[in-house]
């Protein structure tokens, strides 16, 4: 991200010692000259994953006094030393980024294959400069960071809020109550679908509340659905309802890439590999009944499985009590990827080496499923469970099986 930020600062400074005017390239749409015009520009997703949510910016331009400024609310830098403990703990810090000469900023943004929107906004020139100065003095070094939320406070919703700021609240009256059929679990994983894993490792770390319906409004975490968004609003100029966007223009479309329109179905995969594993664990169980070999194996599987699901379910333990994730707070995936699954670890081996050891490590695998169960009857009560088929679909045959050879090796039937 730095080598990001020192390239696009380039851009900049190259931007403005060619004094752009008004004679710019055919992929910028022709503005009024001596006015003040404002572009919000969408930038479609990449190929990173934290590319996937796409981006946004607000382009200040103006021929006559030779305004020409972009503002990006989402600049970090993966080097700076806290940058890790931060990402952990939630308390991110981002910032405002000013760049000199928009053009520029937009032709980097299609060398790198990013699908580009430029939607000019219908304001007024009052309107107009109160966003371009509360932009600049958003950017002052006293003002630039901000503690970043990826749903409720990104550069996307900063834009959207100044946008709304400069329309004296017009956008969020006729947003702010329009209910919509997503939320922002069902967002993350339609933007995430080509990176299963993170799309997993998302669907598992979100909680209930990132299963709230969204209105319009909050929707616009997302750049691309701000563009959709503006595209509808109407406001108020000179006495007469117009058009919020007052034109719009898309210089470059990606070559291989496309946003998915409807969230994809992601609970196959994980019920395919969690089936494969309930069959795998049961078949070695058995069998290592009368096999060394099987049964060390079983046990090796065991043990890597207790101690990847207990640890990755002490982490969401602790980010929704110890930290400012706050959409990883009150998740039933806790019931799935249980932290008491690291006692299973130990429980395990010294049961393959003492049968005294075999009653409590069978009492540990069945509670886990129990849980596990507890999760899936949650799944089905109307308003109480949280949208985690997937995850459901991956760990509940795990651990079923687990603590039906467990039990059988404790000798008890019935």
């Amino acid at each position: 991200m730095r080598v990001r930020r020192l390239a696009l600062a380039a851009l900049g400074a190259l931007s403005l010692a060619l004094e752009l005017e008004a004679q710019a390239p055919s992929s910028k749409p022709q503005a009024p000259i001596g006015s003040l015009q404002v572009y919000l520009v969408t930038i479609g997703e990449g190929g990173q994953i934290w590319e996937k949510f796409g981006h946004n910016s607000l382009w200040f331009r103006d021929s006559a006094s030779r305004v020409d400024e972009i503002y990006n609310w989402g600049t970090f830098d993966f080097e700076a030393p806290d940058f890790a403990w931060r990402f952990v703990t939630g308390e991110t810090k981002y910032w405002v980024e000013k760049f000199p000469g928009g053009q520029l900023v937009v032709d980097f943004f299609i060398g790198r294959d990013r699908t580009v929107h430029l939607q000019r906004l219908n304001l007024t020139p009052a309107q107009a400069a109160k966003a371009l100065a509360f932009a600049r003095n958003n950017a002052l070094e006293a003002n630039k960071y901000y503690r970043y939320d990826y749903f409720l406070d990104n550069c996307s919703t900063r834009v959207r809020d100044l946008i709304d700021y400069a329309t004296d609240g017009a956008l969020k009256a006729a947003t702010g109550t329009v209910t919509v059929p997503r939320s922002f679990r069902s967002e993350s994983v339609r933007l995430t679908d080509d990176l299963k894993f993170a799309q997993l490792g998302i669907t598992v770390a979100l909680g209930r509340p990132a299963d709230k319906p969204l209105t319009l409004w909050e929707d616009a975490f997302v750049p691309m659905r701000l563009r959709d968004m503006v595209r509808d609003v109407r406001v108020t100029i000179d006495g007469k309802q117009q058009p919020l966007v007052a034109e719009e223009a898309v210089p470059y479309t990606t070559r291989d890439r496309a946003e998915l329109a409807d969230v994809p179905s992601i609970w196959m995969l994980p019920l395919f590999v969690g089936v494969l594993l309930m069959i795998d664990l049961v078949t070695l169980g058995i069998i290592g009944e009368r096999s060394r070999m099987a049964e060390v194996v079983f046990r090796t599987e065991v043990v890597i499985w207790a101690f990847l699901t207990g640890i990755l379910g002490a982490a969401i333990l602790f980010a929704w009590m110890f930290t400012k994730h706050t959409f990883w707070a009150a998740n039933e995936n806790l019931l799935l990827v249980n932290p008491l699954s690291v006692w299973l670890v130990p429980l395990a081996i010294m049961s393959a080496r003492n049968k005294r050891w075999a009653r409590p490590a069978a009492i540990a695998a069945v509670i886990v499923a129990l849980c596990s169960a507890l999760a899936l009857v949650l799944s089905g009560v109307p308003g109480a469970g949280q949208v985690n088929g997937a995850v459901l679909a991956l760990t509940l045959p795990v651990n079923f099986a687990i603590a039906f050879i467990l039990w059988r090796r404790t000798g008890i039937r019935g």
